[in-house]
């Protein structure tokens, strides 16, 4: 355990259960709970088929930690839906990606981010932040996405949600990248993998502490920022869901007593 680590909230993102999230919500959450997670991360429509989703949650000891969803495709309706289901549930972050669109234009970045800066506005008057999750497409090019983004936005509405594997993948290093937006970063997605699996097509993603991404630091990080939530995030396996996700767990809580 790294010396001085404070109690950081583990959570689980539900993508790696896939469909399966559609049509077994209980039993994937079963599946979370077992394995010693806190909280969930999910998407922004997951409870829209439930009812009582609080007494879900509470029933199995999880949390909700945040919502998450594509800037490119949701509405204001749609906000405003997910910041109730977060205030419903006790949760504080609402998460978005793609706002470079699928071609990464400058001219998506600049939309998406006054889509950004309007939602964190919302979101700011019901205690709810607003993260921007990347991916590589953010990070190549010296950065030019997140540039783009931190550029048009301003830091009371607009957060990142900082993705350990994506950053990695676009060229820069984790830690260093956390460090130099630290005023920004909120959030953090815990994933893992290897140069040679990010070379692949598509690229492989690794349970944490099977890969390159160094993590003791990142924690270290993440406790200087008073960061609330790190979310185990692995969007494919060549496992079953339950067991790469222990597999991580157990990494975190046995090395950091997380």
């Amino acid at each position: 355990m790294v010396k001085g680590m404070p109690r950081l909230k583990i959570g689980a993102q539900l993508i790696i259960w896939g469909r399966r999230i559609e049509s077994d919500l209980l039993g994937v959450l079963d599946e979370v709970s077992s394995l010693g997670y806190e909280g969930i991360e999910c998407g922004a429509d997951t409870f829209n088929t439930v009812s009582d989703a609080g007494k879900i949650l509470t029933s199995r000891g999880l949390s909700l930690a945040g919502l998450h969803t594509g800037i490119g495709s949701t509405t204001k309706e749609i906000v405003k839906k997910a910041i109730t289901t977060l205030e419903d549930l006790g949760g504080h972050y609402l998460i978005f990606s793609g706002a470079g669109g699928r071609e990464n234009t400058d001219e998506d970045y600049l939309k998406n981010s006054r889509l950004l800066e309007e939602y964190g506005k919302i979101a700011e008057e019901h205690g709810i932040t607003v993260c921007y999750h990347n991916h590589w497409q953010e990070i190549v090019n010296d950065e030019r996405g997140i540039r783009l983004i931190l550029e048009n936005t301003d830091p009371k509405y607009v957060s990142l949600c900082v993705d350990t594997y994506w950053v990695k993948y676009g060229g820069k290093d984790p830690l260093e990248f956390i460090k130099k937006h630290k005023d920004r970063t909120a959030y953090l997605h815990l994933k893992d993998g290897t140069p040679e699996g990010m070379k692949k097509t598509p690229p492989e993603f690794l349970e944490l502490g099977r890969g390159i991404i160094d993590f003791p630091a990142i924690l270290e990080a993440a406790k200087s920022l008073n960061i609330e939530w790190v979310v185990v995030e692995q969007d494919r396996t060549n496992l079953t869901p339950k067991k790469s996700m222990a597999i991580s767990r157990k990494y975190l809580k046995e090395k950091f007593g997380l």
